[in-house]
């Protein structure tokens, strides 16, 4: 096993000492730091460690940049800083609100994970007894299984709470007391209790009764309370901890012990009530009203859009308000269409992380993998979404995609259930007992078996090794050696990507696999190769490709319109299938006086860990403004003339 103590020391010496470190995370393949003072880093320093690929300022952070060993490293470095292993700050300001949004919901729910998989195989083992006949509901044996099965999952938001304040720099115990406030017992049975005092926008689809006032405010509090809910919950710690943040600054030192989680509790548990009821409950009437007008009018299109948003729905909370409709059906005609609509999407999840489980390069991801497809037979979705689909949003949206075509399949033969059941054992519920025939159980096995086979091809096809973490290398970063399994150790290549012209950095948006830079530069242009490949033409005015043979894809593109308008013209120098090297020219535009935007767009193929943005905002041809970053196997070739990390 590799030794990284060295390392993870001259890291730390060199982004201004122990007292400089406020928190560190890691990604894939970069160190993540929050630091006091950013001016006590001795970049230079850093940039000359063989260790390290390279570091930079971004999105509110200092990024050291390690390689695939970031998890190794990363373990050394908070050990040496006396931190505990947990979450912190989730995400950087950059990427879009989804993107953030989906990051803050995984990495808080991301040290959950071992519990939340434990408990559902404890659940799972219960409905096994169950349905051998070896235990009976309200016995002892049921009772304390399903206690210890389902508090996890019941109580997530106290869990979650504790989490999520860690994330927010909020002190834990507080986010905790705001999750028992959400999921305490006489708030959800009282606030929905006796009388209704008025309604709420009355004859709508979003009317809402008023049962209990704070203060003359209104409380919407939803009727399935907040239970296993992950939204409302990170919200509100994220309010609490501005609110203690700003409380902090005017309380007295002296009195901020006992102050000041009074002030953040009140005003940061009062607010969430008072704004995530009265939004939970209108997203709830919206989408009861919605699917009910769908299934009057177009049933088909009723059954895709059930389908295909119940699984984003389960994250936000809001899934209760589909399965209430399929509740009413079931009472009142004895059986559900629509419930039965969703029961493949536990197979969806099933699939997809059977199929990670045997292709990720991640041994963490295989375990994560395998616990939530045992959790899946049991349709505990929960480790799946959270561990697997969710943080690679392809697969989510495979989930999503292939429990809708298991859906249409129910809907369209028509498939009804009998009994609230789900999961591996809950085939029996399309049986129907007042006859006993088993049709709807035949057509729910075709539905189920065709949404495990889309799921399953699907991520498997689409599976890349950059989409989850990958399993640290027997090296210290520091030299070449063999690993214990006698597999040659990983190097790191690092491939600058050069400025194609002089010019402005007007934008650049980095993502795990793919990054673009927007460049502003003057009319008259000789444009050079970016980096060394064979260049293509794809059949777009205005676009010439630079793919080199590491499998990195270098795309550069132009308004050809705005050109011809301007009176300009391209002069295409290179023809296709050339082999050109950095600083080539490879086109000129001339006769356009106007400024010009050229589109950066690098693509990272199998191999690749990582790309960093190190563009400055003015560059000039040739300097580097995207540094690419792969794993080399010793005994290979470089693909590129690049500098080789260790």
């Amino acid at each position: 096993m590799a030794d990284y103590r060295e390392l993870a020391a001259f890291v730390i010496k060199n982004v201004g000492g122990r007292e400089n470190v406020q928190d560190v995370t890691h990604c894939l393949t970069r160190l993540r730091f929050k630091l006091n003072d950013e001016d006590l880093v001795d970049e230079d320093a850093l940039l000359a460690n063989g260790g390290i690929v390279t570091a930079q300022r971004s999105g509110g952070r200092y990024q050291v940049v390690i390689g695939s060993h970031v998890d190794a490293v990363y373990k050394e470095v908070i050990h040496q800083l006396g931190i505990e292993e947990g979450v912190s700050a989730p995400v950087d300001s950059g990427g879009s609100i989804l993107d953030r949004l989906t990051a803050i919901i995984t990495q808080t729910i991301a040290p959950t994970l071992g519990v939340l998989g434990g408990t559902a195989l404890i659940t799972g083992l219960m409905a096994l007894l169950v349905a051998a006949g070896v235990i009976v509901k309200d016995s002892g044996e049921y009772l304390l299984l399903n206690a210890l099965g389902s508090a996890c999952l019941t109580f997530f938001p106290v869990i979650l709470g504790y989490t999520s304040a860690r994330a927010f720099g909020l002190n834990p115990f507080i986010g905790m007391i705001l999750g028992c406030a959400l999921v305490f017992p006489d708030l959800a049975s009282g606030m929905g209790s006796g009388e209704a005092i008025y309604t709420l926008l009355p004859g709508t689809p979003l009317a809402m009764p008023v049962y209990k006032t704070f203060f003359n405010i209104p409380i919407l509090f939803p009727s399935t309370g907040y239970t296993s809910t992950v939204i409302p919950i990170i919200f509100a710690t994220y309010l609490a901890s501005i609110v203690e943040r700003s409380t902090n600054k005017i309380m007295p030192q002296k009195a901020q012990m006992f102050l000041t989680p009074a002030v953040t509790v009140l005003v940061a548990g009062a607010i969430s009530v008072l704004v995530v009821g009265p939004v939970s409950i209108m997203l709830t009437n919206l989408i009861s009203w919605g699917i009910n007008v769908l299934l009057d009018t177009v049933p088909v299109i009723a059954y895709i859009v059930f389908a295909f948003v119940y699984q984003p729905l389960v994250i936000l909370g809001l899934h209760w308000a589909l399965i209430s409709v399929g509740i009413m059906e079931l009472m009142g005609t004895g059986s559900t269409l629509l419930i039965g609509l969703i029961f493949p999407a536990s197979f969806a999840h099933l699939a997809v992380c059977a199929a990670i489980a045997m292709r990720s390069k991640s041994e963490r991801m295989r375990e994560i993998s395998v616990g939530a497809v045992v959790s899946a037979c049991f349709c505990i979705i929960e480790p799946s979404i959270y561990g697997v689909t969710l943080p690679v949003k392809k697969r989510f949206g495979i989930c999503m995609v292939a429990g809708t075509i298991g859906a249409v399949i129910s809907g369209l033969t028509g498939t009804r259930m009998f009994a609230l059941t789900m999961g591996v054992t809950g085939f029996a519920g399309f049986i129907d007992p007042a006859t006993g025939n088993a049709s709807s159980v035949m057509t729910c096995i075709i539905a189920v078996a065709v949404t495990m086979v889309v799921a399953f091809v699907a991520a498997w096809l689409s599976y890349r090794p950059l989409d989850d973490g990958i399993e640290p290398q027997n090296n210290a970063g520091l030299e070449e050696n063999e690993g214990e399994t006698g597999k040659p150790a990983a190097r790191h290549e690092r491939v600058s990507i050069i400025a194609p012209v002089d010019g402005r950095v007007v934008r650049s948006v980095p993502s795990a696999s793919e990054t673009h830079i927007l460049m502003e530069t003057a009319g008259h242009v000789s444009l050079i190769a970016p980096l060394e490949g064979e260049v293509s033409y794809p059949s777009l005015p205005g676009v010439l490709e630079v793919g080199s043979v590491g499998g990195i894809l270098v795309r550069m593109a132009f308004d050809d319109d705005a050109i011809e308008r301007g009176g300009g013209s391209i002069t295409w120098l290179v023809p296709a299938g050339s082999h050109v090297l950095p600083g080539d020219e490879v086109a000129y535009i001339e006769g356009f006086s106007d400024n010009l935007v050229v589109t950066l767009n690098v693509k990272l193929g199998h191999g690749c860990l990582d790309a960093i943005v190190t563009a400055k905002d003015v560059v000039t041809a040739g300097d580097e403004v995207i540094a690419a970053i792969s794993d080399v196997h010793t005994e290979g070739t470089l693909s590129f003339n690049a500098e080789v990390m260790a």
